[in-house]
């Protein structure tokens, strides 16, 4: 055990520049080295936080084992990435992907017939027939599946070749398998052992916690508009993590817009290979960049330094989140990862995300849990101090931005605007044709800074619909009653009816009362053949 002991520690010194291995670290790497010559093989699923040096515990042993080791990921970008570090290393390897012509594979093979032991690739580009043919004519060490989760997101629809890795197993005959993951709920772990094990693994499971990462929580109006907020004020670089290649490129455009001098950039599936590997450089060479990904292709981002991780929409599950907020803060020093909660995320009829139960705000008066816990708690472990959330450090954001404006504006003046008017008083903006001199004396002009009043205006509109969460969407007084355009400031020049309404005190039963007194009127003139009563308009 202390020959792989100095093996390991002299390697790691010499070829990656590290001069202090974890514990865990040093185990799993023993564990590989031991089994080399052994009859009797268990193989490993190690479970790590993201940024503890996973790629240490396979690469170590790549470099000390006698064949060949095989390394799948599921991304270009995590390929690159660890193609450039065992370069940079002096250590020979090559890369299987698509696009390759058979010259090209025959030169691969070629080499590692000469000596090269390391083969990075993807599963689809692995189960090649031609490739599946020549790799299993050599000795297999170590099959290694990196980001191992993806076996259970992705597998099923999204990269059925992840399924067929069990074949892959079969054929190549590798003397050890080994999947490494940061994060795996007792669902996922038996999906990796069905794909991967034909015998029970060692599972290496380490404290997922990220104690250098503070979670935070952005109620909001308008998911653009908080990020845009964010891009503001953030420490960068920033990654911003979205559901779809269209929400990536929306957002970037309004980012350009609004946030002067910022560099911004997009990055999905739809660019092609040149426009990937030219933004990944860029970013890796950026000190105040955001990078705005889908949530796929953000996997692949490996950048030591991001400060700012934000989600533009609740992701799918607590796994997913990990894996996508724990790209901040690899280095170890602080860093946030903001969620956007809107009103719309707590309707009834949005797709519903556990993750929403840590973040969104809370009801009926309840005291808000501290984040950190609950992520850990709906992962299985338990946490006795917080070392960092807005909850517990007393920094959460109370309410939606611009709400407590537009509830004034609505119920001190009550059928006063439409959408637009009020989009424009509020934010400030001085127009002839829509803002009047007493508007602009209004103590309510220009309340709400940093918002496009467009932008603004749609958000009202959305507000003013049935499915909105939104406190003021259940005051009766704003339902549309057939005469006006049934939107969120509801339209009218009567002052006569805004006064009875601001004297009765009661705004929703002033408004039913008088509507209820214009529709009395309005049958009665039909009964007696008299003039219709006209509502207010």
């Amino acid at each position: 055990m202390e020959y792989y002991l100095d093996s390991i520690l002299t390697t790691a010194r010499m070829k990656f520049g590290i001069t202090m291995l974890k514990p865990y670290q040093i185990l799993v790497i023993q564990r590989i080295l031991e089994q080399e010559d052994s009859a009797q093989v268990r193989h490993q699923l190690v479970i790590l936080p993201t940024g503890t040096g996973k790629s240490v515990c396979f690469l170590i042993p790549a470099t000390l084992c006698k064949g060949i080791t095989v390394i799948v990921y599921p991304l270009l970008a995590l390929m690159n990435d660890q193609m450039a570090k065992l370069r940079k290393a002096g250590i020979s390897c090559v890369c299987i992907r698509g696009g390759q012509t058979k010259q090209q594979r025959d030169e691969i093979f070629a080499r590692l017939e000469t000596g090269t032991k390391i083969v990075v690739t993807t599963p689809e580009s692995l189960m090649g027939t031609y490739v599946m043919k020549r790799l299993s004519g050599f000795t297999i060490s170590l099959l290694v599946v990196d980001e191992a989760h993806v076996i259970s997101q992705w597998g099923k629809g999204f990269r059925p070749s992840y399924l067929s890795l069990t074949d892959a197993v079969i054929r190549l005959r590798p003397h050890q398998i080994l999947a490494f993951t940061a994060t795996a709920t007792d669902r996922t772990i038996r999906d990796i052992r069905s794909c991967l094990f034909f015998s029970r693994p060692l599972i290496v499971k380490g404290d997922i916690d990220r104690p250098n990462i503070i979670y935070r929580s952005y109620p909001t109006l308008s998911r653009t508009q908080a990020v845009v907020e964010l891009a503001r004020t953030c420490t960068r670089p920033a990654v911003v993590f979205c559901r779809t290649r269209g929400d990536t490129e929306r957002l970037c455009i309004r980012l350009l817009m609004e946030t002067h001098g910022i560099p911004v950039r997009f990055y999905h599936a739809g660019l092609t290979r040149e426009e990937r590997e030219a933004l990944e450089k860029w970013f890796m060479d950026s000190a105040d960049g955001i990078l705005l990904s889908t949530s796929a292709f953000g996997m692949g981002v490996d950048k030591k330094d991001i400060r700012t991780v934000i989600h533009h929409r609740l992701p799918a599950s607590y796994e997913e989140y990990l894996q996508e907020s724990g790209r901040a803060g690899r280095d170890g020093n602080t860093s946030d990862a903001w969620v956007v909660v809107t009103s719309d995320d707590m309707a009834a009829e949005s797709p519903y995300s556990p993750v929403l139960e840590t973040f969104r705000l809370p009801r009926n008066g309840q005291a808000e849990t501290c984040r950190r816990r609950s992520i850990l708690k709906a992962m299985g472990q338990e946490k006795d101090e917080c070392t960092g959330c807005d909850v517990c450090l007393g920094e959460r954001k109370t309410g939606m931005t611009a709400q407590r404006q537009i509830m004034k504006l609505i119920h001190r003046w009550p059928f006063r605007f439409d959408d637009t008017v009020a989009s424009f008083l509020l934010c400030g903006v001085k127009s002839t044709r829509l803002i009047h001199y007493e508007d602009i004396m209004n103590p309510l002009f220009g309340s709400v800074q940093g918002w496009n009043p467009k932008a603004f205006s749609r958000t009202l509109e959305r507000l003013s619909s049935e499915a909105s969460m939104f406190p003021v969407s259940s005051l009766r007084y704003l339902e549309p009653t057939g005469s006006g355009n049934g939107k969120l400031l509801y339209p009218s020049g009567k002052s006569l009816y805004n006064a009875i309404a601001s004297l009765l005190r009661r705004i929703d039963n002033g408004y039913r009362w008088i509507v209820r007194k214009t529709d009395f009127l309005r049958r009665r003139g039909k009964s007696r053949g008299g003039k219709k009563v006209r509502k207010p308009d």
